[in-house]
């Protein structure tokens, strides 16, 4: 069994549709699941919504999903009120009634069974909630307090996104996978990134993924189409990086 993953597309569809043609190059894939994260910063947040319908992929939300069920004047606790409003006004101008109305029916995790014991959950950030991160470094002693006593935890292999940095770690014998992001990656790497995760009869295991995609395109288009901030969420983009001053 193979499993494409992908996470925080970020209305990013050129670098989407990359992932998806580099994924079928490498198939063929028993399925296909997003980790949430569709729309939020990029400038084709419609056509990101309607290709992953299109594609028959598992689609789960991510917390700027979840920013479309605030009001304008209520953001986050990490967003300038002022361009939050902005962004909001202008994704849900872009996305319409229908697509809103999909991402905020979006389950928030999914769940494979190959063998009894042995189960592959997805979700966006932890299995607990979608805002705190699973970080490359973190102490085991973090990890329990974040994901639980290990013990009480019903899978053995967890992929999920939310921190734009891939890897792979092991943590008391179950296996954590950052799958990354297709549309802003932030590892240094321009990269689009994404996962594949295969169930050999034993065990799983992951391959990370990396796509070239036309970068300067989707520069370009958040530079002129109107997008709030438009030209420092493309310098952010080139940048790949969260040291972004």
């Amino acid at each position: 069994m193979r499993i494409g993953l992908l996470s925080d597309i970020h209305g990013n569809f050129v670098a989407l549709e990359a992932v998806l043609a580099d994924m079928q190059r490498r198939g063929p894939l028993d399925g296909m699941v997003v980790a949430g994260d569709l729309v939020w910063e990029g400038p084709w947040p419609g056509e990101v919504v309607d290709r992953l319908k299109q594609s028959g992929a598992v689609v789960l939300a991510g917390n700027t999903d979840a920013f479309l069920a605030r009001r304008q004047d209520d953001p986050p606790e990490h967003k300038e009120p002022g361009s939050f409003a902005a962004h909001w006004q202008w994704l849900r101008q872009k996305l319409g009634p229908e697509r809103i109305a999909y991402l905020l029916a979006l389950p928030s995790s999914h769940r494979i069974s190959p063998k009894p014991g042995h189960d592959l959950l997805v979700v966006h950030a932890n299995p607990t909630d979608d805002e705190r991160y699973i970080l490359p470094r973190m102490t085991e002693a973090d990890l329990d307090v974040l994901l639980g006593p290990v013990e009480t935890c019903d899978w053995e292999a967890l992929a999920f996104g939310h921190m734009h940095v891939p890897f792979t770690r092991c943590w008391h014998d179950r296996l954590l996978v950052n799958v990354a992001s297709v549309g802003l990656p932030r590892d240094g790497d321009q990269r689009a990134a994404y996962a594949i995760l295969t169930w050999d009869g034993a065990a799983w295991q992951a391959e990370l993924c990396r796509v070239m995609y036309e970068l300067p395109v989707v520069v370009h288009e958040m530079r002129n189409c109107g997008l709030p901030r438009g030209k420092y969420l493309a310098e952010r983009l080139v940048k790949a990086s969260y040291d972004v001053r």
